[in-house]
């Protein structure tokens, strides 16, 4: 709707090239967010960025189409992406600091899978009210005005995330350093000057998460409709499948760290991803065969990687703030989450849209993220370590 739609296939790529740009404001936003959190307070930035976020969706809601305004509308839908990914750098990293913090008295990996639950519960409800749409509207109507109503309904979800905010209280961890006047001048340069390797066990242990979750959850059911012609209505379903069982899961893993070390889980996790990924390497599958005769087999395939997927998303948001000081913790987390998404979720709709179509073979894709794996539990060794767990 927001690109010329004379050439389809340059129109999809153009279109991951718009959410690739949000993703590239997400570790300045978090920066600059950070560095307000670290220096004053935790709740401050945890209700603002989460105000912030609801004003990119309302432009996508209310925005004229390419065919209305031509190439303003582009260069709109574009800012507006920007804009989100700025305020999301610093909403996710503001919520694993504060949650984190909150409950590190308590099993902090289950309170802080509540963030990944909290996530992919949205993902469904999403997916359910787009299936919803889709099958009691015309498809005119979806492309006139039914794909506003889920940015509008975010929009007021947001606004009311901000006034529920507004009743925390800080957390005690940041009282403690403001007592003590502890707190840096500048947090991202000292994180940067005393923290180099935390940061970067911190992106290597977001990056499995944030490639895995883009791959099999976001965009390869999507692409499928474009060059497996899967129907939009299955593609649909394996995103809601797949995120449900994940959220579920991913508590699940969370509570298991009371009885399980932690590491443990994800490692185990990453082994068993890395068989499944072997296997869809190596056989020969006629996808458009599966598409016709047996899609089910795409279920079973996203219900087995979304289980194991869960053994690390459960896990890592608790994970990750114990690599960083409470000094520099908001900062560490904002930059690991955020470049690792950067690379992750932010150029994989490029690189699986531009790899399907110009090869119409999904095995590449599965290759890559079997490199990912490896290099994430090489990863998982020296966090071990460092973090004496």
């Amino acid at each position: 709707l927001f690109f010329p739609k004379e050439i389809p296939s340059l129109a999809i790529v153009l279109t991951y090239v718009t959410i690739s740009v949000s993703y590239l404001l997400r570790p300045i936003g978090g920066i600059i967010l950070a560095n307000i959190g670290d220096k004053y307070g935790r709740k401050s930035v945890f209700t603002l960025s989460v105000l912030l976020m609801s004003i990119p969706s309302l432009i996508v809601g209310i925005l004229p189409t390419f065919h209305q305004i031509g190439y303003l509308a582009t260069i709109l839908m574009i800012l507006a992406r920007i804009l989100q990914g700025f305020s999301v750098g610093g909403e996710v990293p503001g919520s694993i600091t504060y949650i984190a913090e909150y409950f590190k008295h308590k099993n902090v990996y289950f309170y802080c899978a509540f963030l990944t639950f909290g996530a992919n519960i949205g993902v469904v409800i999403a997916a359910l009210l787009i299936n919803f749409l889709n099958k009691h509207t015309t498809h005119e109507f979806m492309y006139t005005y039914g794909w506003r109503i889920p940015f509008l309904l975010g929009s007021l979800l947001t606004i009311l995330g901000f006034y529920i905010r507004k009743s925390l209280k800080e957390s005690q961890s940041f009282k403690i350093l403001q007592q003590h006047k502890q707190i840096s001048k500048v947090p991202f340069f000292t994180l940067l000057a005393k923290y180099k390797p935390q940061v970067i066990m911190g992106i290597l242990l977001c990056l499995v998460v944030s490639v895995m979750t883009s791959v099999f959850h976001v965009f390869l059911p999507n692409l499928f409709i474009t060059y497996f012609k899967i129907n939009i209505h299955t593609a649909t379903n394996l995103t809601t499948v797949g995120a449900f069982v994940m959220a579920v899961g991913s508590l699940q893993m969370g509570y298991c760290t009371k009885y399980i070390n932690p590491i443990t889980i994800i490692q185990t996790a990453l082994c068993g991803l890395a068989v499944v990924l072997i296997f869809l390497s190596i056989q020969i599958i006629n996808l458009n065969h599966i598409i016709t005769h047996y899609v089910y087999l795409l279920y079973l395939f996203q219900i087995i990687i979304s289980i194991l997927l869960s053994g690390v998303n459960g896990i890592f948001f608790g994970l990750l703030p114990q690599l960083f000081d409470t000094q520099v913790r908001f900062s560490g987390v904002s930059v690991s989450f955020n470049v690792a998404y950067l690379l992750g979720a932010g150029l994989t709709p490029l690189w699986t849209s531009l790899i399907l179509h110009n090869t119409h073979n999904y095995h590449y894709i599965m290759i890559i993220c079997l490199f990912v794996v490896i290099l994430s539990f090489i990863n998982t060794i020296f966090l071990k370590y460092s973090l004496r767990i």
